[in-house]
C-alpha cells in the first residue's frame, strides 16, 4: 500500500506524519518512510535546496514548469526503490508526492488555462514519462489559513529545516502564496475522488487538536485498508 499525505507548509503535516508512520508499523510491520524533496539526494536535492533557499531568485524567477521538472526528477531518482517495496509486498509512506508539485507550481500561474496545462504535463511526467507508482490512498490535511500564517511567522527548527541554512524558504514567505497553493489542493480534492480531503478545523474555523485531526486521518485509512 501506498500512502500519500499532503499539505502547505506550517500546516502541522509532520506532527501527523509521525503519528501515522507509527499506526502504519504498527498495522503492516515493515514500512518504507519517504519525504519529499529528499534535500541530501545527489544533483536534484542541492538544486531544489538552493531554489528553495532564493539562490536562483524570487519565488517567481524561474518558470514553475522548469520548477516541476526539479522536483519531479528527485521522486524519479526514488522510484526503483519505491517499486522494489511495493512488488515485494510492502508498504510505504509518503510525506508530499506528486499532488505537492501541482499545487506549488500551478498556484504561481495566475491564467487557469496555463494552470490545467502544467498539472497535466506533471501528471504526465511524473506518472507516465517517469512511471512512478499511484497512491493507493492520498490525503490532504485542509487546516485554516490563520493557523498557517501563525506557524509560517514563528521560528520554524528542526532537522528537515537543514536545507536552509539560515535563509528563508521562498514557498513560506509569501502567505498569499499559500493561499493560492491551498486553493489548487481543494481544486484537486474536487477533481479526483481518490485524493481525500481532511478538515482540520473545528466549528469556529479554528485549527483541531492534533489528536483530533489523527482520529479523523485513521478513519480514512482504516476504510482504505479494507477495501
Amino acid at each position: 500500500m501506498l500512502t500519500v499525505l499532503e499539505g502547505l507548509d506550517g500546516a502541522g503535516k509532520s506532527t501527523q506524519v509521525k503519528k501515522l508512520r507509527s499506526y502504519l508499523e504498527k498495522l503492516f510491520g515493515n514500512l518504507e518512510y519517504i519525504h519529499f524533496p529528499r534535500y541530501d539526494a545527489p544533483a536534484y536535492g542541492d538544486l531544489i535546496s538552493r531554489f528553495l533557499r532564493g539562490d536562483f531568485g524570487a519565488n517567481d524567477a524561474v518558470h514553475p514548469q522548469l520548477v516541476a521538472l526539479l522536483f519531479a526528477e528527485d521522486r524519479h531518482g526514488a522510484a526503483p526503490q519505491m517499486k522494489k517495496v511495493l512488488e515485494q509486498g510492502g508498504n510505504i509512506l509518503l510525506d508530499r508526492y506528486v499532488y505537492s508539485n501541482i499545487a506549488y507550481q500551478c498556484a504561481k500561474l495566475k491564467d487557469a488555462d496555463e494552470a490545467a496545462a502544467l498539472r497535466d504535463w506533471i501528471f504526465e511526467t511524473e506518472y507516465g514519462n517517469f512511471e512512478l507508482p499511484k497512491p493507493d490512498l492520498n490525503i490532504f490535511l485542509d487546516v485554516p489559513i490563520a493557523f498557517v500564517e501563525s506557524k509560517l511567522k514563528s521560528q520554524r527548527g528542526g532537522a528537515d529545516r537543514d536545507y536552509l541554512e539560515g535563509a528563508q524558504d521562498i514557498h513560506e514567505a509569501d502567505i498569499e502564496f499559500q493561499k493560492r497553493v491551498r486553493e489548487i489542493y481543494r481544486q484537486q480534492c474536487e477533481i479526483d475522488p481518490k485524493f481525500i480531503r481532511i478538515d482540520c478545523s473545528d466549528d469556529y474555523g479554528q485549527m483541531l487538536p492534533p489528536d483530533e485531526i489523527f482520529a479523523k486521518v485513521k478513519a480514512v485509512v482504516d476504510e482504505a485498508v479494507k477495501r
